[in-house]
């Protein structure tokens, strides 16, 4: 999982202009040519599929007889699938002309000619087993559908669509990557299928919508059909870094200032929305190409059918359906068009009259915050026989259990059901299915049951997200979910967070780490666990057996010592998030030294010397640093010029912020965050040199309210505000909030910061002694 100040951070930094150089002149000869090769390649790609969909109607015909309902039978099912996509393919191809053929389309036609003159040998090879092995017979069919249906969403089947109406590639044009990338572009090499996403991402939401990127990730592999975990990690760390590269190029904006939360936590907790301006020119284009439609535009889609007279264009089919604002003319709408033609529908807010069960074809079904769904919708969803749903997210809906029927959706690969008020978590049900990821957090589920056999599922499940929401910082706010023994079994796991180990012999401890292909684990640990040998060896070990771990949250019980673990060493495994809560060392653990892939860190340390400093400035890949200091600094902190070459977020968690920062300081730091308390202190004890600091963009401090007057909390805001006053007069603007709130922070003199500079030592006056000595009294 990406680190809170990953590059996303880097949002915004404006466009760079580039030119792309003139294509050389080609002599007429040449460019017959290639129109000539192209037109041989499209009707070469024409007359394969489209004898490949006759083939396949045929068969489905046959084995439709005597049979009265179709969705009865997997096999017809995957025959009628197949027989749809292949259809889908035919009319892109139709409407397809030499102008819109680069070389990615004729890749695609090859591509097309390859898979239809195969797909025939390989059905009567299957068939004839299947008569024998009809489980075998049906696995393979669906295979088959995921293979066609992935060929009919290459990108390269929009791409005359976005020509003819004037937008090129995407998402405006051929050149527009080129002319809008950010330096750094030239270093990541996005993948064409996630290419084609990017209208999807920006029309999928309405206006102002927040969404998380984990969320929107899982929805991009599943509508490409990218979504297989036997190559899941290379494809889902691409899609990251293209979701970075949109954040980067402003496509992508943060759905708040980051100082309105009191953490800096990882980035995948965060919120996000599209930018306003891009949402509305692309979903705009998004109905006029026919990639989405949504509650706006479908009176687009029927006007332009009946236009049409009922004959099917790429552009009059509706793959996509995005209904988020409730219209009394949507179920009308909706029976002028062929739904079992939809494979992605998303349904949120007070929209009514959509009856989801009907969208039998689905690939993907989003319904998250949709008021009108709850047990009976999700009852009727399972019992239509969607045998192709790959994606389901019944998320902040009025669900309160999943039933057993939910087994029928075979195919599922990821079901969201996290902040519903479900209970209980059947698992036995999805035994049979391929479920790879489920998310249950912010439910009331405390203990996870297995059924016996689950040889199926734990084998498939790669991502278990129980406990509490995103984003938990603190101990206190953490809350885990107990899981059986047999959880060592599931080989498969990459993700496992957030468990709860409070009540689990030292044994589970040990046992976790069987689970070798672990890559991100959350769990808690309470105090007696860390005073406990036989506790702490058993998690030392099972770190020691993750070779592939990634990211490691232990949220402490109060009073809880980690020290234990600054003994780790010889950290083979791939570690860029180390998050402890509450939970304390007795200085910077040894083992960071020269660590080569730490990007996010957040301990608690009870005390700061210069070696612990020169430990974490040394962190080649540091993004983020959260650092409590469970001490009262006798002289002040000092952070020198050099190290911390890739910091963009620092958070200080102390009773006295006694920092210094050196010119030159932490250079390419945008995020400074201050937690102080009402603890006795004195004028000289205050952040120093945040003006030093070139890049920062926004300061937070964060405080209690019934501390506001408190002398500490006072001469530290008021240092503060000078330090960003200062910056004021020169171009770059620092933003200052104070508990979330944003301060008008005016321009100052030198002359009149002299005279409004925080008392001395020697004139703080005998008020602010006696509120100092009653601070005293109140620790």
């Amino acid at each position: 999982m990406a680190p809170a100040a990953s590059e996303e951070e880097e949002q915004g930094k404006g466009e760079v202009e580039k030119t792309a150089p003139a294509a050389p002149e080609q002599p007429p000869q040449v460019l017959d040519s290639n129109v000539d090769e192209r037109t041989k390649k499209i009707e070469d790609a024409l007359s394969s599929v489209r004898s490949c969909h006759a083939w396949w109607s045929e068969m489905l015909g046959v084995a439709a007889r005597g049979r009265r309902v179709l969705g009865d039978n997997l096999a017809l099912r995957c025959l009628d699938f197949l027989e749809k996509e292949l259809s889908y393919i035919v009319v892109c191809l139709t409407a397809l002309t030499p102008d819109y053929v680069d070389e990615e389309m004729m890749a695609w036609l090859q591509r097309l000619i390859r898979t239809a003159s195969e797909t025939r040998s390989r059905y009567l090879d299957q068939a004839s087993k299947g008569f024998r092995r009809q489980h075998r017979y049906q696995h393979w069919l669906r295979s088959e559908t995921t293979q066609i249906r992935r060929l009919a969403e290459y990108p390269s089947s929009y791409m005359h669509l976005l020509e003819a109406e004037g937008g090129g590639h995407l998402p405006v044009d051929v050149h527009w990557f080129e002319r809008s990338q950010s330096p750094s572009y030239d270093d990541y090499e996005f993948p064409y299928e996630i290419q084609n996403l990017t209208i999807y991402m920006v029309s999928m939401f309405p206006h102002g919508y927040k969404f998380q990127r984990d969320q929107l990730l899982m929805k991009w592999l599943c509508d490409a059909g990218l979504l297989n975990y036997s190559s899941s990690i290379l494809t889902q760390a691409t899609a990251e870094q293209f979701f970075c590269n949109l954040v980067n190029l402003n496509l992508i904006t943060r759905a708040e200032a980051n100082s309105r939360h009191n953490n800096p936590d990882e980035a995948e907790a965060w919120w996000w929305n599209v930018n306003h301006l891009q949402h509305q020119f692309l979903a705009s284009k998004a109905a006029k190409m026919g990639f989405l439609f949504t509650s706006g535009t479908l009176n687009l889609l029927v006007a332009a059918s009946s236009a049409d007279h009922g004959n099917e264009t790429a552009g009059r089919i509706a793959r996509r359906l995005t209904l988020h604002q409730d219209d009394p003319n949507i179920p009308f709408l909706l029976q002028k068009i062929d739904v079992t033609q939809t494979r992605s529908l998303a349904v949120s807010g007070t929209v009514s009259g959509v009856s989801a069960d009907k969208f039998v074809n689905l690939v993907v079904l989003d319904v998250e915050g949709w008021e009108n769904f709850g047990d009976e919708d999700l009852l009727r969803v399972c019992r239509s026989k969607m045998f192709f749903l790959e994606y389901l997210s019944i998320r902040n809906t009025r669900v309160s259990k999943l039933p057993p029927e939910i087994k029928e959706l075979c195919n599922l690969k990821i079901l969201d059901a996290g902040y519903t008020q479900v209970t209980e978590l059947p698992l036995g049900v999805f035994v049979a299915t391929r479920l790879q990821r489920l998310d249950i957090r912010g439910t009331p589920i405390r203990q996870v049951t297995l059924p016996k056999q689950t040889l199926g599922l734990q084998n498939s499940l790669v991502e278990l997200l129980l406990g509490g929401g995103e984003g938990m910082i603190s101990s206190v706010e953490a809350t885990a979910t107990g899981v059986p023994h047999e959880i060592r079994r599931f080989s498969s796991l990459h993700t496992l967070a957030t468990i709860d180990l409070s009540e689990q012999p030292a044994s589970f401890v040990k046992a976790l780490g069987d689970l070798c292909l672990l890559r991100v684990l959350a769990i808690t640990w309470s105090f007696h666990q860390s005073s406990d040998r036989d506790y702490c060896e058993a998690l030392l070990s099972s770190i020691k057996r993750w070779c592939d771990l990634e990211s490691l949250t232990i949220h402490c019980g109060l009073g809880c010592s980690m020290e234990f673990l600054g003994s780790l060493s010889n950290m083979s495994s791939p570690l860029k998030t180390f998050n402890v809560t509450v939970g304390k060392f007795a200085g910077v653990p040894k083992w960071f030294d020269g660590h080569m892939y730490l990007s996010f860190v957040q301990i608690t340390v009870c005390k700061l010397g210069d070696r612990d400093l020169e430990i974490l400035r040394g962190l080649p890949w540091l993004k983020c640093l959260i650092l409590g200091l469970d001490f009262i600094p006798k002289e002040a902190i000092v952070i020198k010029n050099g190290g911390f070459s890739k910091l963009r977020r620092f958070s200080i968690d102390c009773q006295v912020p006694w920092l210094t920062f050196e010119s030159g300081a932490m250079s390419n730091l945008t995020y400074l965050q201050l937690n102080l308390f009402a603890c006795p202190t004195n004028p000289i004890s205050v952040p120093l040199g945040i003006s030093n600091l070139f890049s920062l963009t926004e300061v937070a401090l964060w405080y209690n309210v019934r501390y506001t007057n408190r002398f500490s909390v006072k001469i530290t805001v008021e240092a503060v505000r000078q330090e960003v006053a200062k910056r004021r007069k020169t171009t770059q603007i620092i933003a200052l909030f104070i508990n979330g709130i944003e301060q008008d922070v005016q321009v100052v003199d030198e002359e009149t910061l002299n005279t409004t500079r925080v008392p001395s030592e020697t004139n703080a006056g005998d008020e602010d002694a006696v509120q100092a000595v009653d601070e005293i009294t109140e620790q």
